[in-house]
């Protein structure tokens, strides 16, 4: 008879049985762990395809606008409209913004992120705007003393480092004249593929004095054939007039970009150098794009500039006509009681505001 030390143990139960089973479990365990800390180390890296709008500030457009001749001093205040944006956000981003009620989430797809893209959206707003508010003030057959660069086409050797950028003015080619962007292309087109036309350029140097100090750069710029006709030649770049202001006015937008302070640009012009104070002691908020002609049109974000603006204290709110149902849609959802108006034109806005 065997004796009970001999007695076979059980591969599942009590004594060595058991001390083994756990040991085949703890890989398992080890595993999961590490499949989890990998989980989370993805979810605080990797980038989504989703962006976040929250509320941002209001600055005074008084304050960023300076006009080099006389002036009106008014007692209240236009406020541009701001939303920040978080683009590709990490998961728990978003999973915060979702339980935040002045936040939006939209597709990435929605509101691309290019880079350089806004500064230039930025940088039209503010000619567009100048220019619409001088026509509003009776200004508007105003001369032009040469071709803007509005944008460069990538890829094109204009792009490239020591040839033009946006903002340039091209005051001639090839020794003749440039006073309108339709004399540019004819002189480009007498150019075969490869060569260069000669360019007389103007460039800002610096925008913290207005007016702005200039600089004056004879460039050799290549021609290149036109993609999109073959029989054509350019030198890459979009150009549209540079009109000769009846005043100097400087806008310094800091970090700000896109394109949808430009109905405050504009309302702070004409308030500043027209005679009815369109302020008259009130705090005001506005957003909306602005074309040279005074068109307003759509912007994003109303919901989180509509909560700016009451952050500021402003009074009255114009917003793009087409999107002033949003507007107060998020205003009742605060209980705000400030008011909102819809616009779809300079003229228009500044009639809303001179009212009684």
């Amino acid at each position: 008879m065997p004796s009970a030390s001999q007695t076979p143990e059980p591969h599942n139960g009590a004594g060595g049985g058991g001390a083994w089973s756990r040991h085949r479990r703890l890989p398992k365990v080890g595993i999961a762990l590490a499949i989890f800390f990998v989980l989370v180390g993805v979810a605080l890296t990797v980038h989504l395809h989703y962006d976040v709008f929250v509320p941002g500030e209001a600055p005074d457009a008084g304050s960023l606008i300076h006009i080099n001749g006389p002036v009106q001093r008014r007692a209240g205040s236009i406020h541009l409209t701001t939303v920040g944006v978080y683009y590709g956000v990490r998961l728990p981003q978003l999973i915060a913004a979702w339980f935040d009620s002045t936040a939006q989430v939209v597709s990435e797809a929605a509101y691309p992120n290019v880079p350089g893209q806004e500064v230039l959206a930025m940088d039209q707003s503010q000619r567009n705007a100048t220019l619409a508010a001088f026509a509003e003030l009776g200004k508007s057959n105003l001369p032009s003393s040469g071709a803007l660069i509005a944008t460069i086409q990538p890829g094109t050797p204009a792009a490239q480092p020591g040839y033009l950028q946006p903002g340039d003015v091209i005051t001639s080619a090839d020794r003749h004249p440039i006073t309108m962007p339709d004399q540019l292309g004819p002189i480009v087109q007498t150019h075969k593929a490869g060569q260069p036309v000669r360019l007389e350029v103007v460039r800002d140097t610096t925008a913290s004095t207005c007016p702005t100090p200039t600089k004056t750069l004879t460039l050799d710029v290549p021609v290149v054939q036109n993609p999109q006709n073959t029989s054509t030649r350019i030198i890459g770049v979009s150009v549209e007039p540079h009109f000769v202001l009846p005043v100097d006015v400087c806008i310094n937008a800091g970090n700000i970009e896109g394109p949808s302070a430009g109905l405050s640009w504009a309302l702070e012009i004409v308030n500043q150098l027209g005679p009815n104070d369109l302020t008259r002691g009130r705090v005001i908020a506005d957003t909306g794009t602005m074309d040279e002609k005074g068109t307003v049109g759509e912007i994003g974000g109303v919901a989180q500039k509509e909560i700016g603006a009451e952050r500021q204290g402003a009074t009255i709110f114009l917003v793009p006509k087409t999107q002033v149902a949003e507007a107060k849609s998020a205003a009742a959802a605060r209980h705000s009681k400030m008011r909102i108006v819809g616009v779809s034109t300079l003229h228009e806005a500044a009639q809303v505001l001179s009212a009684p």
